[in-house]
């Protein structure tokens, strides 16, 4: 062998590559922020309501928008394009991603009833409406199930390597 060969490189053991089960997770983040730009018509009666609303709920509403749009839009197409380049650190931020969507889904209830009492009390406005318990359940799954095989898989493990 030549002094000048690079040494080949060390074969893996088990499945690689965009395949298998991968596929999943790759359709859901393809379709997570399509889903957020459809999402985003439900802020469009806002603008007329904003005036009425406190410093606090203005603030809430706000912060709201802005993380949708990081966690549903701006997160799930870098994680595809990490995914695509097949980077090491995708395994990882994706399952920060699941965990801070978990958490922020669960949060963000909890202060908009704080922020909103009137509304979910006698407003008659469902604090868990079906949409919101298909979020619920979407993150849950994405937490239980897709977190660990990120963490875990050999496929995972012996795709993003670079």
């Amino acid at each position: 062998m030549s002094e000048t060969q690079a040494p080949a490189a060390p074969a893996r053991d088990g499945p690689e590559g965009i395949g298998g089960w991968l596929i999943l997770p790759v359709i859901g983040l393809v379709l997570t922020p399509l889903r957020g730009l459809l999402q985003l018509g439900d802020y469009s009666g806002l603008g007329e309501m904003f005036p009425l609303l406190s410093g606090g709920q203005k603030t809430f509403l706000v912060a709201e928008i802005g993380l949708n749009l990081v966690l549903v839009i701006i997160a799930p197409v870098v994680l595809l394009i990490l995914l695509f380049n097949r980077k090491l650190t995708f395994p990882r931020l994706y399952a920060i991603w699941g965990i801070v969507s978990l958490v922020f889904l669960i949060g963000d209830l909890i202060v908009a009833k704080a922020v909103f009492p009137e509304a979910f009390g006698e407003g008659g406005v469902e604090l868990l409406d079906d949409d919101t318990v298909r979020e619920i359940i979407r993150a849950v799954v994405l937490v239980l199930i897709w977190v660990p095989y990120m963490l875990l898989s050999r496929r995972v493990r012996n795709t993003f390597t670079q």
